[in-house]
Order: structure tokens, then C-alpha cells, then sequence
């Protein structure tokens, strides 16, 4: 597969780290990167219904920071004329996670859904997932232009720190059904004060902290269907990825230290140039 563009997910950061990765162990020099678009170059055996020239999205472990990336035809899906290069390589990662934990919490029509940190990458495509199957989603989010960008998708935004459980239950009176963390362990612990049922409220970042509060570990169960479900979506308007920083490969530290700062909405995304022209 030659690489087009390829996301850069919070995952990808804690590895550079020296973090503990889910899928496979941490040996340096480690080339990261879990999502990525590109053009079928060649195929091997068992590349089935795939053709050579093929515009593609997909995913695998690692190893998409690249120009090339060797991937099952099983895990990548045809990526729509009209799906920009730089959306396709940053929707899998960001989109299997919250489709994974929308589905996971059930979210359905009338529910009332709590996202942390929904104006980020996963968070924006929670809200956007919820509110198409008919629930009201509270958005917490820092900023009024953060709060500006999540009532464009329909959500409620509300503001973090001190007093948000407040906040909350002001804005949803009627009480808050389910709860996604993408944040960190104080929006955990608010949801945990928010919901009463402890099997409606899931983390994709506090995995220590679930087994205290009784909550969900929520992690992403990424499937070519899954993809493809997204990808269905954004052809028929009811999703929007934003990408707010592009890179070149060969400044992929810049890259990091976007995601690693904590700041922005939606994703940052590699783009991907053959070295040899």
C-alpha cells in the first residue's frame, strides 16, 4: 500500500513515550501509527476483491508512519472520490473508537449522552454517531470556540473544571442516561455522580481507574464493517471529520507535539510524500 496520509492518534504519542501499547509490545526504534489512506501498489496472496490503483482507508497496529504499509485487504475499505486524502487518514483511528463506544453504551433514541473532551478527535465523532441515532448530547469542552464548533454538530456544550457535575445537571435536568470519557480521570469521576447506571458510562483513557468506579473499559473493536459504516455516513452528510493541523511526514515530532499538547479540535494528520519524488 504507498501511504497517502496517516492520522496521528493519542496512542501514537504514549508509545514515543516508552508507554505500554494494547496490541503489541514496545521495542525502539518503533515505527507508530494505527490509521491510515493510500493506493493499492501491489497485492499478495489472499488480496481478493481489492485491485491494483485502488484508493483505500484502513488500519492496522502500527507501522503507518510510512511511505509504504504492507495491510490485510480485509482491514482496509474503498475511500469515496469525494473524502479528501487528509480525512481518510485520520477517520479510522478517531471513528472505530467512538462507533465502538457508542454502540458499546448503547446510546439510543431520547437517551441523554455526556461526551468529555468532545470537541477532540474521538469525541467529535461520538457527538456526531449519538445524536443520528436521536440522543441529546451534552458536549464538555474549554472555550467558547469550542463550544461554538460542538453546536454546530447539535450538541449542548458545557464548560470543565470545578462545578461541571453542576453545570450538568443544570443543563440536563431530566438527567444524563449514559456517559463517554475521552478526557481524562475528573470527567470519569463527574459521570460516575451523573449516571446511575455504572454499565452506561465507558473511558478510552482512565483503564485504571475503571475497576475503582465500577465503570467500562470501552478500548476500540475495529472491523472493516465498522469503517465502512463510518465511511457510509460522512457520503450521506451525517459526519463531518475536522482535520485542524496537516504535516509532512518528515516533521511527524511537530505532529506529536500538536496532539501531545491537549489543545485543538479534531484531528492532526500526516501527509505522505515518496522520497524519491
Amino acid at each position: 500500500m504507498r501511504v497517502r496520509a496517516a492520522g496521528v492518534q493519542p496512542i501514537d504519542c504514549a508509545v514515543r513515550g516508552g508507554g505500554r501499547a494494547p496490541r503489541f509490545a514496545v521495542e525502539f526504534p518503533q515505527i507508530t501509527g494505527g490509521e491510515f489512506a493510500g493506493v493499492v501498489d501491489a497485492l499478495g496472496e489472499g488480496g481478493d476483491g481489492v485491485e491494483t490503483g485502488s484508493e483505500v482507508l484502513g488500519f492496522r497496529a502500527r507501522f503507518t508512519y510510512a511511505e509504504y504499509v504492507v495491510v490485510p485487504a480485509g482491514d482496509v475499505v474503498a475511500k469515496p472520490a469525494e473524502m479528501p486524502w487528509d480525512v481518510a487518514g485520520g477517520l479510522s483511528g478517531a471513528g472505530q473508537a467512538a462507533h465502538t463506544a457508542v454502540e458499546a453504551l448503547d446510546i439510543r433514541e431520547g437517551d441523554t449522552l455526556l461526551v468529555h473532551a468532545a470537541a477532540g478527535g474521538v469525541g467529535t465523532v461520538a457527538v456526531q454517531i449519538a445524536r443520528h441515532r436521536g440522543a441529546t448530547v451534552n458536549g464538555a469542552a474549554a472555550g467558547e470556540a469550542n463550544h461554538a464548533y460542538l453546536r454546530e454538530f447539535g450538541a449542548l456544550p458545557v464548560t470543565y473544571g470545578a462545578g461541571l457535575v453542576e453545570r450538568v445537571r443544570a443543563l440536563a435536568p431530566q438527567g444524563v442516561d449514559a456517559a463517554l470519557d475521552a478526557a481524562g480521570e475528573d470527567g470519569l469521576r463527574a459521570s460516575g455522580e451523573l449516571v446511575k447506571g455504572k454499565n452506561r458510562i465507558g473511558t478510552i483513557t482512565s483503564p485504571a481507574l475503571c475497576k475503582e468506579l465500577g465503570v467500562r473499559w470501552l478500548g476500540s473493536r475495529r472491523s472493516a464493517a465498522r469503517l465502512a459504516d463510518l465511511v457510509s455516513l460522512y457520503v450521506q452528510g451525517g459526519l463531518h471529520m475536522h482535520v485542524r493541523a496537516t504535516y509532512p511526514l518528515v516533521e511527524a515530532a511537530r505532529a506529536y507535539k500538536d496532539v501531545e499538547s491537549g489543545h485543538g479540535r479534531g484531528k492532526v494528520v500526516l501527509l505522505v510524500e515518496r522520497l524519491g519524488g
